[in-house]
């Protein structure tokens, strides 16, 4: 470990490295560093899925509950400019960052999120020989959440209201759909948009999502898959991961940016999640190696050392 609770890219403590070889030796993710239980995956749009998609495929074939949750901003941003829909962001006064979701591109994302992005990764499961079934969090009141009825942004130095935003915060999760599929050794794959109980579709965040859910199956894990090697001290700086994460970093600033709202969902569902990690898409084997340290892990209180 390096000065100030950072660690190099690549490196692992002796027992974790134990771990992770002797899981890499024995083929799928069922070895000492995952838990018993089910795994929700999250991997956000931008980041390229086939090597999740093959740990998943693997852990289906081992009889393992995993739940695989995706997010979209990248297509959905591209799909707006085809169909010529702006895009535009909330800023709000803690600094981070998010998609500005009136009506039309509320449409945007849930054609890009139901028609785009997840067919390709139910048939990618698919074409790995796992049975996958795509839903959103509208399907069966999977996900119930109340539209904010007012958002605060900096626009040009000035804080405004936006009331026309088409988001929500979760209110309530009905994991029963997501329990059937399971039962049948089968991979659920989830996404926004959520809906309010009255049927009205909203954007939630898909971070959010995955630890709602987490929490809801009472799993074992959560891996949050991203970009980067982890929570980073400089986000400009690969190398400057924060091993383990807490609720200081983000009241010191250590966490700035998108990731805000990842350490956010995550600290919530590691109130009763075993293991809550956030971890590059980027390695081999990514869920293993999260799973085995090579991330950031998110925890309400301090892990011994």
């Amino acid at each position: 470990m390096t000065a100030r609770g950072r660690v190099r890219e690549g490196e692992v403590g002796g027992d974790v490295a134990a771990d992770l070889a002797r899981d890499t030796a024995g083929g799928a993710l069922t070895g000492g560093s995952a838990p018993d239980g089910v795994i929700v995956v999250k991997i956000g749009g931008g980041a390229d899925p086939e090597q999740v998609l093959d740990e998943v495929a693997e852990l289906a074939a081992a009889g393992r509950p995993a739940v695989l949750v995706h997010g979209g901003g990248d297509p959905a941003d591209e799909l707006a400019g085809q169909l010529g829909v702006a895009h535009r962001v909330i800023k709000s006064p803690d600094g981070t960052h998010s998609r500005r979701t009136d009506e039309a591109m509320l449409d945007v994302l849930t054609l890009a999120l139901l028609g785009r992005v997840k067919p390709r990764l139910v048939s990618g499961l698919r074409a790995r020989g796992a049975r996958a079934v795509g839903l959103s969090g509208a399907d069966g009141a999977l996900l119930t959440a109340t539209r904010k009825p007012a958002i605060r942004s900096v626009q040009d130095g000035r804080t405004v209201l936006i009331r026309d935003d088409r988001s929500g915060r979760i209110e309530h999760v009905d994991p029963t759909l997501v329990q059937a599929v399971l039962a049948r050794g089968e991979v659920p794959v989830v996404s926004p948009p959520a809906s309010d109980a009255e049927g009205n579709l909203l954007n939630v965040d898909a971070d959010e999502v995955a630890a709602r859910l987490a929490v809801a199956l009472e799993a074992s894990a959560l891996v949050l898959l991203t970009g980067v090697p982890g929570v980073l001290a400089d986000p400009a700086d690969p190398v400057s991961r924060i091993p383990e994460v807490g609720p200081h970093h983000l009241e010191e600033g250590a966490v700035r940016g998108r990731m805000r709202h990842k350490v956010r969902a995550g600290l919530r569902a590691s109130r009763s999640v075993e293991r809550v990690a956030i971890a590059s898409a980027h390695r081999h084997r990514p869920i293993r190696q999260a799973m085995a340290g090579a991330g950031s892990w998110v925890r309400e209180g301090e892990r011994d050392e």
